[in-house]
């Protein structure tokens, strides 16, 4: 038993989750540990009993009146029974237990917090990564509860955020939807510990794991909020997680003795079929192709970049005659949120977006999901195309995938790989600029603060956005700063720890783990592209469910051939402008791609090649120089192994003299794209 002394312990003067040192004295509220009692609500609610006689008021009730799972299942969303893996999850969220829900997208994994949080008689809260997601949860539930959800988030004003708050504390409202940067926020903090925490709900899970695909800096810091608001029990729940990431998530999260519930990956409706293809145009076709099919819509589209995707957009729409929505996160918040609602309404059939879509996307009629790219791994893949045949019936996943993606794989884990002297540029600008402020940390006192511009952090440490961004949460994760909510172009948080040899040898070691994860992703979804076993097998496997594969139609393009599109017709050659050579007629069939596949090669070298390089690059050549560099996995090489060397350095000579290309010139001159 923890004496209150002991609590006391729990928390320093200065308290470690938000910096305040107003929280000296209160006793360590850690997981129902040395909790001191809540009062309970100053107003009359009609799920709060009314006071006794010389008792006080007594605790909320909860809103469903059945104590059983299965009846309360009923009562609230009218559902006849549990799918599989419900139930046990919501008698151990229920019981307070730590749950840990891995279930297939579709499957129900929302029903696994939101149903014992309406038998709870305490407060919910569910951390989600996307206000999409919250917006299409909260609707839902205001639908079977009304006035009982509640969410917190940016788009919304400051008054609308506290009438939030003040409804959960209140125990009006039992669920509350937040964004995991909130817990950044000393007031958020301090104002929702005063409700009755019951279950703390971490959606999104693998978010929290370094091995995942989508790791995000801003949950590492969940486990100690929900330790420190005296949550009873912690729901993590995701759809895409191996084995290792699921373990990750457990030791993330504290979570001690966990239930878990994983119910097998297996999406039985739906067809797998990878697509080869030569270019993107070829991709681009078959895309066109597929979508003019009789009952393929409606369809999301994935695309690998934001320009690809307004392209992409338009030409679909031309081709299938029909409006096409594009949605990716350069465009205004209006025109994303005009995008998606259309496309769930029904009024557009076609919706071609980045990643940036589709997380919390519930529609369940969607017959056809194509990706023009290979995503960066199996897990980001088949969350995605999970979106199809959320409504049981046959669906397609269509993945077109070409060289230049595996190369844009190797450019784009090299980019934002994490090297030393960048670590050291923004830990010491971010620790300066705190300095500079004028608040030197002392015991007690309030941790000093930073507030630095996203652009002068990257250009100090020569590095891109992103990357900062990653130092930033490896910093976090090492206790040297504490971000706070900004703006996307600045970077806002206090100073929590000094910034030494051991710090720095800790974010190294963060940052090398991160690397070697991106490059197992990487081995993984090529594999599983370029593999010739069954795909369903391949994603099973993956995720460590080791059941035979159970399809209710055809498979995929490997057990049932006759999935595999016919190829698309060729398409008519247009001129080409932007590369076109500027002192030779434009060039025609391989030729053409060959000038094409020069200058991407050019452009995405790291470190830069010269001449010969390029040609023995796209010749496939094997040298330790070509090897130790990666450039084996830039796009297009080995894709003209069929012609000379003489053949391909003359056409690089020619983008020289059409000044397409240019030398930087010296005793190792190399090549830059003009």
């Amino acid at each position: 038993m923890t004496s209150a002394a002991d609590a006391r312990d729990f928390v320093p003067a200065s308290c470690r989750l938000c910096g305040s040192p107003r929280h000296r004295g209160v006793g360590d509220r850690s997981r129902g540990y040395g909790r001191p009692p809540v009062p309970a609500p100053p107003f009359t609610d009609p799920l709060i009993a009314p006071a006794l006689p010389g008792l006080g008021p007594e605790p909320p009730r909860p809103l469903a009146r059945a104590g059983e799972p299965g009846e309360a299942l009923r009562e609230v969303f009218g559902f006849p029974g549990f799918r599989p893996g419900q139930r046990e999850a919501v008698e151990a969220a229920v019981a307070g237990r730590d749950v840990l829900v891995v279930m297939p997208t579709g499957s129900g994994k929302s029903l696994c917090y939101q149903l014992p949080a309406l038998m709870r008689a305490d407060l919910t809260l569910v951390v989600s990564p996307l206000v999409s997601l919250m917006h299409d949860q909260v609707d839902a539930l205001e639908r079977v509860a009304p006035g009982k959800v509640a969410l917190v988030n940016a788009q919304q004003d400051a008054s609308a955020n506290r009438a939030a708050v003040d409804r959960a504390v209140s125990g009006r409202a039992r669920l509350l939807y937040v964004a995991p940067e909130r817990f950044s926020s000393p007031g958020f903090l301090e104002r929702i510990r005063q409700a009755r925490i019951g279950l703390f709900v971490v959606d999104e899970a693998h978010c929290v794991s370094q091995w995942g695909h989508d790791f995000r800096p801003d949950y590492f810091r969940l486990a100690d909020a929900a330790r420190w608001l005296g949550a009873q029990g912690i729901v993590a729940s995701t759809a895409t997680a191996t084995p290792q990431v699921a373990n990750d998530i457990v030791a993330r999260l504290g979570l001690r003795d966990p239930i878990r519930i994983a119910t097998g990956f297996d999406r039985p409706n739906l067809s797998f079929t990878v697509v080869p293809c030569a270019t993107k145009e070829a991709g681009h076709r078959g895309i066109a192709a597929a979508l003019k099919q009789p009952g393929a819509l409606p369809a999301i589209v994935y695309a690998g970049t934001r320009a690809e995707c307004d392209k992409l957009s338009a030409r679909l729409a031309h081709e299938l005659g029909t409006e096409v929505s594009a949605y990716h996160a350069g465009l205004p918040r209006e025109a994303r949120a005009g995008a998606q609602r259309r496309f769930m309404d029904g009024e557009v059939e076609v919706v071609v977006a980045t990643n940036a879509f589709g997380m919390g996307v519930d529609k369940a009629d969607v017959r056809t999901v194509c990706h023009e790219a290979v995503p960066g791994s199996i897990e980001a893949y088949y969350q995605e195309a999970g979106r199809a045949g959320r409504d049981g019936r046959p669906a397609r996943c269509m993945l077109f995938a070409s060289s230049r993606d595996k190369g844009l794989h190797v450019f784009f884990i090299e980019r934002s790989t994490v090297e030393e002297p960048a670590l050291k540029a923004v830990a010491r600008a971010l620790t300066g600029a705190a300095a500079a402020a004028g608040k030197q940390p002392a015991s007690g006192s309030e941790a000093v603060r930073f507030d630095v511009p996203l652009e002068q952090l990257a250009t100090l440490a020569g590095c891109d956005e992103e990357v900062v961004r990653a130092i930033v949460g490896h910093l976090a994760r090492v206790g040297v700063v504490q971000p706070r909510p900004s703006s996307p172009d600045r970077v806002l948080g206090r100073v929590t720890g000094p910034w030494d040899g051991r710090a720095l040898a800790l974010c190294k070691s963060a940052a090398q783990e991160g690397t070697r994860a991106r490059w197992r992703q990487y081995r993984a979804v090529w594999s599983w592209v370029e593999g010739s076993a069954c795909r369903r097998e391949g994603i099973l496997r993956h995720f460590g469910d080791r059941n035979a594969p159970a399809p209710a139609g055809p498979c995929c393009d490997v057990c049932d051939p006759e999935l595999a599109p016919p190829p698309p017709a060729a398409a008519v050659r247009r001129e080409r402008g932007p590369r076109q050579l500027a002192h030779r007629p434009a060039a025609a069939g391989d030729v053409a791609e060959l000038d094409e596949a020069i200058v991407e090669v050019v452009a995405l070298a790291r470190p830069s090649l010269g001449r010969t390089r390029a040609v023995e690059v796209l010749r496939g050549g094997r040298s330790k120089v070509l090897l130790k560099h990666g450039w084996d996995g830039l796009p297009h090489y080995g894709t003209f192994g069929h012609l000379s060397g003489s053949s391909v350095l003359e056409r690089v000579d020619a983008l020289l003299d059409a000044g397409t290309l240019k030398s930087t010139g010296g005793h190792y001159p190399v090549l830059e794209a003009a």
